[in-house]
């Protein structure tokens, strides 16, 4: 394990030296004499980020565009899969890495966080007059999703996938006998459940509730699965950047600047 562990140190060290990226991540006070901060999302996730022509909207766009004016530096934002996302940041192409993003243990082994900025809860998406839309539990949902062998739709790499397929590090046990159908994105999924290919989508409460005002017939189920908080990911020891990102995030909440970007994007999920 340990010489796999090393092989796989050497060829990304060997991938960042062809590609021409830093063997290390840049402190805050490099990443202003540089000018530049360059983060790196999935924007595939509205309400909190997802883009419209060439412009990217929503809750962590412009938690990133105000980050970057408290730097008075420009910002590039890098559009990419969600686990590439993470890596660019690992692998020290991205500065940080802001997608609705959950902090747990298992995240935190290879990356470093600021602190929580929101909490979501993560919901089941189904066909509306389905034989799940009358269930009113949690146990109900899952027993019957079980007994269905059901197939259950998310977004790659998210925490509907552990939920879904259970994950030790995440203390999910999953759900016996259903079968994880992924997709590149929460849209996807649900489309693919309202064409009746899956059974259930399970993600986000936002993004659930923005999709079913959108697909027509499905339904977001009145019960809450989890909760988890998001959080910025950043290179592993990037204590300088942690810090910025802290006192940040402190300010935006303290001026009630976090609350009116909330208040403009969230509302959407909800009309």
């Amino acid at each position: 394990m340990k010489l796999k562990k090393a092989l796989t140190t050497f060829i990304l060290c060997g991938v960042g030296i062809l590609t021409g990226c830093s063997s290390q991540f840049k402190t805050v006070a490099e990443i202003q004499e540089k000018g530049k901060l360059v983060v790196s999302t999935n924007a595939e996730f509205a309400p909190f980020e997802y883009k419209e022509g060439a412009e990217y909207l929503g809750i962590d766009m412009d938690l990133a565009k105000e980050y970057a004016s408290y730097l008075n530096v420009s910002l590039e934002i890098q559009d990419m899969d969600f686990d590439a996302a993470l890596l660019a940041v690992s692998t020290n192409k991205a500065d940080f890495a802001i997608a609705g993003i959950t902090k747990n243990a298992k995240r935190e082994e290879n990356l470093s966080f600021s602190k929580s900025y929101y909490t979501a809860s993560q919901v089941i998406i189904v066909k509306e007059n389905s034989e799940y839309s009358s269930l009113t539990s949690e146990t109900e949902i899952l027993n019957l999703l079980s007994e269905n062998q059901a197939k259950i739709g998310c977004q790659r790499g998210t925490t509907g996938q552990y939920y879904i397929e259970g994950d030790e590090d995440w203390e999910f046990e999953g759900i016996a006998s259903a079968s994880c159908i992924t997709y590149d994105n929460g849209a996807l999924a649900v489309t693919a459940l309202a064409n009746g290919q899956i059974d259930a989508v399970i993600i986000d409460e936002a993004p659930a509730n923005l999709y079913c005002k959108k697909i027509s017939g499905v339904e977001v189920l009145d019960v809450v699965l989890t909760e988890e908080e998001y959080a910025i990911a950043v290179a592993k020891g990037n204590d300088s950047l942690v810090a910025s990102l802290n006192d940040f995030i402190d300010k935006m909440k303290e001026e009630g600047i976090f609350e009116t970007i909330i208040n403009k994007y969230y509302g959407q999920a909800n009309e």
